[in-house]
């Protein structure tokens, strides 16, 4: 039994020898015929294979080339670089032109504000003075449906500043009756100018014959009732555009209002005519 266990030890020794045997003496040409497709022939039926010559280093099949356009031409780099650049540099420039522009007319302007403060302080400008030395009214015909009459007023103009002299360049003249009832009004277009410390007359002439029904039927009844008294008050305004001037180099451009209120006419028995009373208010108020 021993003697047929080491037989067929040897037995198997000597196969597990010659297929390791048959194993390492398989040439190489033997090898690379096993790889499908390198050494056998094209199978009955399909076209031969095509070899493709391997891509160039840093490059993936089915990609192309590194700097491949599709067009026909690229545009340089260089170009929008230096379009931007150029845009770049005209918004600044606009907006720099901008802002200088802008600053400097700040500056003017706070100049302009702030000398005109200064010099208003140290000229202290003084709104004229006016008087009133007579007013009158002729003509008065309170009898409905018609309603006629006339005013003239004379009043004393004054110049109260040192340093300034005013112009006056255009005169607006109203006859109010009671507070807001208009009942005349007129143009005084005569330039004149008063020196400082100086006086001047302002006379106004005002007409009413109802010819376009500006004065309405009650207003005109509740007048003639008051004329019946003996009495009829009156307010005389004006709008007048003045400039004030120092030499050549400073002059401010002012329109004032100028109130005379309550103004006192007397009328003489049952005539249409009257002057102011004895004791009415003459001064007037002044406004910006």
């Amino acid at each position: 039994m021993a003697s047929e266990s080491s037989h067929n030890q040897q037995h198997n020794k000597g196969e597990y020898q010659s297929s390791e045997s048959t194993h390492h003496d398989v040439p190489p040409s033997a090898s690379h015929d096993l790889n499908p497709g390198a050494g056998y022939p094209p199978a009955m039926g399909y076209p031969p294979s095509m070899d493709y010559p391997p891509p160039p280093p840093g490059q993936y099949p089915g990609y192309p080339p590194p700097g491949y356009y599709p067009y026909a031409q690229a545009p340089p780099a260089a170009a929008y670089y230096n379009a931007t650049v150029h845009q770049q540099q005209g918004y600044e420039r606009s907006s720099g032109f901008s802002r200088c522009f802008l600053t400097t007319i700040i500056f003017l302007t706070l100049l302009i504000f702030t000398s005109s403060i200064i010099m208003w302080l140290v000229l202290r400008p003084q709104l004229p003075v006016f008087h009133v030395d007579n007013f009158s009214v002729s003509n008065l015909n309170a009898t409905l449906p018609t309603f006629t009459a006339n005013w003239e007023a004379n009043l004393t103009v004054r110049n109260p500043n040192t340093r300034l002299k005013i112009e006056f360049s255009e005169l607006q003249n109203f006859v109010f009756y009671e507070e807001d009832y208009l009942l005349a009004s007129a143009i005084t277009s005569r330039p004149f100018s008063l020196e400082t410390k100086t006086s001047g007359v302002i006379n106004a002439k005002l007409s009413e014959n109802n010819k376009d029904n500006l004065v309405e039927n009650w207003v005109v009844d509740k007048l003639a009732k008051e004329r019946s008294n003996g009495s009829v008050s009156f307010n005389f305004r004006m709008l007048v555009w003045t400039t004030f001037r120092s030499g050549l180099w400073w002059k401010r451009n002012l329109s004032i209002k100028v109130m005379c209120e309550d103004i006192q006419v007397t009328f003489v028995g049952a005539s249409g005519n009257g002057n102011i009373a004895a004791n009415g208010l003459r001064d007037c108020l002044v406004f910006v």
